[in-house]
């Protein structure tokens, strides 16, 4: 089974720039009990199978929300940008482990914190379609 998802997080953790900030601290869909911030999460949000192909193989077809968690909005908001120059744009790319990415397409950020917790938050969303 494919997993794009887990592709997204291996591609994150590779990328100099994020590790720089974040190292190892990339985590699918929930952050673990009591986190260290800077830290990204990734998860999947409606795949579906598409009846067309690619390359003679089927289209699978996911959203992928990545979201940063920062103690600074400074920090969060690079970090988004960083994730977006690593995701968008992607075409006919292999990602590790097993995933063939068709398209990868950045679908924007959307801000959020909160200022009591000194938490601030970028949830940035991607599209993804790859050979099933």
């Amino acid at each position: 089974m494919k997993d794009p998802v887990l592709a997204i997080i291996t591609r994150l953790k590779a990328n100099i720039a994020i590790a720089a900030i974040v190292n190892t601290r990339v985590y699918r869909a929930k952050l673990p009990a009591n986190p260290t911030f800077p830290a990204i999460t990734v998860s999947g949000i409606f795949p579906k199978r598409l009846n067309s192909t690619h390359n003679k193989t089927r289209i699978g077809h996911i959203r992928v929300q990545c979201t940063v968690w920062a103690g600074s909005d400074g920090t969060s908001f690079n970090l988004s940008e960083l994730i977006a120059d690593s995701l968008d744009k992607v075409t006919d790319t292999y990602l590790s482990p097993g995933v063939f990415a068709i398209r990868i397409d950045d679908q924007g950020a959307r801000p959020d914190s909160n200022p009591d917790l000194n938490l601030w938050i970028y949830h940035r969303d991607f599209i993804v379609q790859y050979n099933v």
